[in-house]
């Protein structure tokens, strides 16, 4: 059996009569629909921030914060691209990879949705280019979030024993390189921005 967008499934049990389109169909519908919400709450995020400004011990909070976000979400994607590598490198199966970055998803968002509200609470420029360079990174990064998601259940449906990316179907090859590539510019853009706006308010 095959999914309308090309994915060749594991060997498994069908259930007779039952067509996938819907089930794509309405995984595209929520997608679409989360890849709204993350948006409307990234601008609402923006909106708020001249009113949600902290000072003191509020703003020391809001920075720990912020920069456990950091932590938490980069070190969670450094992690799951590293193992993506010891995929490659043939130590590690396919499956492997597939468990950790499902593991490691949680971990993405929540480092992601610390970073988005603590820094609302800091008080962002927003008549500064450098400002605006972090905050689309971030939003970049939230609705590759969104993208991934779906990515990683296409990945699940595929058969185990895959090596390389070449075995991949090509639409899913793809998708993987640009989800990873909008990945790693959009944290190194937010970790080295976010870090120069520091030194630039001492």
């Amino acid at each position: 059996m095959a999914l309308d967008e090309g994915m060749t499934l594991a060997s498994g049990p069908t259930v007779e009569g039952v067509s996938p389109r819907p089930w794509a169909s309405a995984m595209r519908h929520v997608q679409r629909r989360w890849h709204a919400l993350v948006t409307i709450l990234w601008m609402l995020v923006l909106a708020l921030s001249p009113v949600l400004r902290l000072d003191g011990v509020g703003h020391d909070v809001a920075l720990a914060a912020h920069l456990l976000g950091m932590v938490v979400g980069f070190g969670a994607v450094l992690l799951v691209d590293w193992h993506g590598l010891v995929w490659l490198s043939g130590l590690r199966t396919f499956r492997d990879s597939l468990r950790v970055g499902e593991a490691a998803h949680p971990l993405v968002w929540m480092g992601l949705l610390l970073i988005l509200v603590s820094g609302a609470f800091l008080g962002p420029d927003l008549g500064q280019p450098t400002t605006w360079i972090k905050q689309v990174a971030v939003l970049a990064l939230v609705n590759n979030g969104v993208a991934v998601r779906r990515l990683g259940a296409r990945l699940s449906l595929l058969k185990p024993r895959i090596h390389s990316l070449a075995e991949l179907p090509e639409r899913h090859r793809v998708a993987m390189i640009v989800s990873l590539t909008v990945s790693q510019i959009g944290w190194w853009t937010a970790a080295i921005v976010g870090y120069l706006e520091t030194l630039s308010r001492r």
